[in-house]
């Protein structure tokens, strides 16, 4: 049997303009760029295109992913000479892909055979190609009499370009809708969405599951082609074990529980699509660059669906590997599992809920230390119950008004509420004057104030943060001044009335109607009238640690991005197309009117009687990406369909914030660039405090 690693490619895809052109081309024949070099990410040079690093400054150009590739072969086994032949003819009809048993595919298995290089030779377009290393080539981690499972790292060469699930998302939109909530269905069902969608099955459990991301893995690329099914991951085979932090660190027993509490939480969603197995493989369980419990990938079930026993199985497995066989209580409860006590994840939850710890032992708890000199004088129901620090770790971990009920929706699940604080803010800005001005009338102002406080028990970090875009416009040099006066009369006001707490609505609208009165006034000194006068759109975001307050007039806008969320814009822009949408119109024709993108506000043009700012008050409650932006960078929706690309990764603190805005920039001025583009990005890190 020969394996091939093919995509449906008969012609070369600009990865700029996307459109196909001949195989022989060196050019694209639509947009001129080139189909043989690219630009490296860093300096700039022109490379190969399937270069993997800049022969210049050695900076890597290509994206590493973890691939799964289900083959299947029904009929006689190809002879050794076709093998060594490597044809292609070797894939024909009587070779189809039929899967039946889900778990052929995804089950570990025990005995691994040695590694397996699959081969690309009809990956036209060269796009994935499989890491060369010996050590690092595809692996069979199952093989059956008809079919074999295979994993490792593949790189993707063209990582701006559009992904083939990607198009088919959004050509058959109401199909993957239907999919992600078909959860509840019989699982056997799934090959009828195999067969409409054309991707492998072993695609569809991350789909369903994708509102669980970045828990569980987002697909990044999927195919099916006759006899071969591929999925391609994040690379998670380099982030750190479950069990090495918690043998490495000190970590509170608290947090131990928080992190059971994680798992748990995951139990009933991957049960009912038989994927429970994915939380009783060590290697599975890993944790990103911020601690955050991750999933490696999918595992489907064997035979027998998994029970709470083979979980607490597990975690009794990560205690030993990790030194943590002293915490009494929390392995009291395993053992209570174990016995079959505990059948159901609500009394695994509501246990976990109610386990506390002795009050010294919280404050002496080392990993480290001699399992024998770790006391818990209380052991027994009553004890715990009355112990005095039972409240606090109930309003630690739980709603009070939570019902710990779990339906077979996959709403919400009862999630233990743990108090976030500031692990980490970082802001990047900048701004270009876009290639069609000869000035620019944008203006920014950033400032950040970070107090740390640290010590041999604790850590702590406020930050009071100040970020303001401002967008002239009355055109020579009155945009410019404009956009700063407004930016300077903020600031220096705030330097004033932002005292201990966040500034309240009517502070902030104040702040807002006076940098308005200024400029107005400005206007009238300067008899300027109608169009002349000078005026600014404003964006605004004042953050306290994890209280945020926006504020916006004009169209200069505010995008929020989170991992649960994904993107969302927190601003209406204050313009006659957006208003008639308001009034109930149809958008088609609100924005078909010839005025719809004139501004219906502004700071300048008029007195403060016609100035009404939107202000919104959001508490940070997840890491997330703040974007501050210009109408230069968020016309034609380019935030909207370019976020996986060009936002997403930065929401991981292992990126670098001030060059995933250069590249935004660059981006936005090879595809927008008629305007000033300005921007601004904070990236907000929480972490659970124990």
């Amino acid at each position: 049997m020969i394996i091939m690693f093919k995509q449906r490619y008969s012609m070369l895809i600009c990865p700029q303009c996307e459109f196909e052109n001949p195989k022989a081309n060196k050019f694209c024949q639509k947009c001129g760029i080139s189909l043989t070099h690219k630009v490296c990410c860093k300096c700039q040079a022109n490379i190969p295109i399937d270069a993997k690093t800049c022969s210049s400054c050695g900076a890597i150009n290509h994206l590493v992913l973890w691939g799964i590739i289900s083959q299947r072969i029904l009929g006689d086994t190809p002879s050794q000479s076709e093998l060594e032949r490597g044809s292609s003819d070797v894939v024909d009809a009587h070779h189809q892909l039929e899967i039946e048993d889900l778990s052929v595919l995804f089950t570990e298995s025990r005995a691994k055979t040695k590694p397996l290089q699959i081969k690309n030779e009809n990956n036209t377009l060269k796009r994935y190609v499989v890491v060369k290393d010996a050590v690092e080539q595809l692996e069979v981690v199952h093989q059956g009499s008809d079919s074999m499972l295979l994993q490792g790292k593949v790189i993707d060469q063209y990582p701006l370009q559009k992904s083939h699930l990607a198009t088919l998302q959004k050509q058959q939109m109401d199909l993957f809708v239907e999919l992600t909530q078909a959860a509840n269905s019989s699982y056997l069902s799934v090959n009828q969405y195999w067969n409409l969608v054309g991707l492998p099955t072993h695609a569809l459990p991350y789909l369903i599951l994708e509102k669980y991301a970045p828990t569980v893995p987002q697909i990044y690329d999927a195919w099916q082609q006759q006899d071969q099914g591929v999925v391609l991951l994040p690379d998670r085979s380099q982030w750190k074990l479950l069990t090495e932090l918690w043998s490495q660190q000190r970590l509170p027993p608290l947090q131990i529980i928080w992190f059971l509490d994680e798992m748990a939480k995951l139990w009933s969603p991957l049960q009912q699509i038989s994927c429970a197995q994915s939380l009783l493989i060590k290697d599975n369980l890993r944790m990103d660059e911020d601690q955050t419990f991750c999933l490696k990938q999918l595992y489907m079930d064997l035979d027998s669906s998994p029970t709470l026993k083979d979980l607490a199985q597990t975690w009794q497995l990560c205690f030993a590997e990790s030194g943590l066989n002293h915490l009494d209580n929390l392995n009291h409860l395993l053992d209570k599992i174990i016995a079959g006590e505990i059948i159901e994840v609500e009394q695994l939850r509501g246990e976990l809920h109610n386990l506390s710890f002795d009050e010294n032992q919280i404050e002496s708890f080392d990993v480290y230390s001699n399992i024998s000199e770790v006391n818990n004088p209380q052991t027994d129901r009553e004890a715990i119950e009355s112990d005095d620090n039972l409240e606090a770790v109930e309003q630690l971990f739980f709603d009070e008004n939570e019902d710990m009920l779990y339906d077979s929706e996959f709403e919400e699940q009862a999630t233990a509420v743990v108090p976030m604080n500031l692990r980490s803010v970082t802001d990047a800005s900048y701004t270009d004057i876009g290639t069609q001005r000869n000035h620019n009338e944008d203006f920014f102002g950033v400032e950040t104030i970070v107090s740390k406080l640290e010590n041999n028990n604790e850590s702590s970090l406020n930050v009071r943060g100040l970020y303001i875009i401002c967008d002239g416009m009355g055109g020579h040099a009155a945009g410019e001044v404009a956009s700063a006066m407004a930016v300077e009369n903020l600031q220096q006001y705030f330097e004033i009335h932002w005292q201990e707490e966040l500034p309240d609505h009517k502070t902030i609208e104040e702040g807002i109607l006076l940098a308005n009165e200024a400029l107005y006034q400005t206007n009238i000194n300067n008899s300027r009238s109608g169009s002349g006068r000078m005026g600014t759109t404003l964006v605004m975001a004042l953050l306290q640690d994890t209280q945020l307050a926006i504020a916006h007039v004009g169209d200069s806008r505010i995008y929020r991005l989170t991992r649960k969320q994904g993107l969302e814009q927190l601003t209406l822009d204050h313009e006659v197309g957006q208003r008639e949408i308001n009034r109930g119109v149809e958008p088609e024709i609100a924005y078909g009117r010839p005025d719809a993108y004139q501004l219906t506000q502004a700071l300048g043009p008029r007195d403060s009687n016609y100035v009404r700012p939107e202000i919104q008050f959001v508490d940070i409650t997840e890491d997330c990406l703040l974007l501050l932006c210009s109408d230069g960078l968020s016309d034609n929706e380019l935030i909207e369909q370019n976020c996986l690309q060009y936002l997403e990764p930065l929401i991981s603190s292992s990126s670098n914030l001030q060059d995933g805005l250069f590249k935004l920039i660059e981006f936005a001025n090879e595809h927008n660039g008629h305007d000033n583009i300005t921007a601004i990005l904070v990236r907000i890190k929480l972490k659970p405090n124990f």
